[in-house]
């Protein structure tokens, strides 16, 4: 059950004792753009400083505070929070042979791995830790090239992470805009349609959750495909 804090006021206008039962609770997302977070030994693409780049623009910190019982029933969505922008360009030699991943890593401070660093617990009861899978995200642009296309997508673990874009051993080359899963050099100056990326966040904690701070770093990362 969660626990619940409560308060008692009295209101000299209306001569009443006010009950307020207050159901706190704050998620903060770290947000950060990194390149070879999983490195692979394959060198056909320039690495991000020697060419590409992964830039993330928006707040680098997104807070959820839950307030009221509607806030958990329905949850909080943020559309648009975040766009990742990318270029990625191909070595000279072996021309050809230049494809790249983006996937989304997530770091809880050593906690359990299926659940939030829990930075601050209020009150004492049985309830649980929200587990990691409570986020939510969704990954868009012009030309749908995200494997997960509309679809809003969670993970389980923080051993696990989640690919935006992937497709091992095929070369999806840029330019068509036809939704494939675009891994082929390019960058969003040219061609903003396939090579950025529009971030919505979706939080639903719901009621049987432990009341608290709890806190998950965020990482996008963009690496080297095979």
């Amino acid at each position: 059950m969660t626990t619940f804090v409560t308060h008692f006021l009295f209101d000299n206008a209306m001569r009443k004792t006010i009950l307020l039962v207050i159901l706190n609770a704050a998620f903060a997302l770290i947000l950060k753009a990194q390149p070879n977070c999983t490195p692979i030994t394959t060198s056909n693409c320039k690495g991000v400083g020697a060419g590409s780049t992964i830039e993330l623009s928006g707040e680098p910190v997104i807070n959820f505070t839950f307030n009221s019982f509607g806030d958990y029933l329905r949850g909080i969505n943020l559309f648009g929070q975040s766009i990742i922008k990318l270029t990625v360009v191909e070595n000279a030699l072996p021309a050809g042979d230049c494809r790249w991943y983006l996937t989304v890593h997530m770091d809880n401070n050593s906690s359990p791995a299926t659940e939030w660093d829990e930075v601050l617990a209020y009150g004492t009861g049985s309830s649980t830790v929200p587990p990691l899978n409570i986020l939510e995200m969704r990954f868009r642009n012009n030309c749908n090239t995200p494997i997960s296309k509309t679809n809003y997508v969670s993970l389980n673990s923080t051993a696990l992470n989640i690919p935006i874009v992937s497709s091992p051993g095929v070369s999806n080359t840029a330019g068509a805009c036809l939704g494939d899963n675009v891994n082929r050099p390019g960058s969003y100056i040219t061609n903003f349609g396939e090579f950025s990326f529009a971030v919505d966040y979706r939080l639903k904690p719901t009621l049987n959750l432990q009341p608290g701070i709890y806190l998950l770093n965020v990482k996008f990362c963009l690496t080297e495909g095979n």
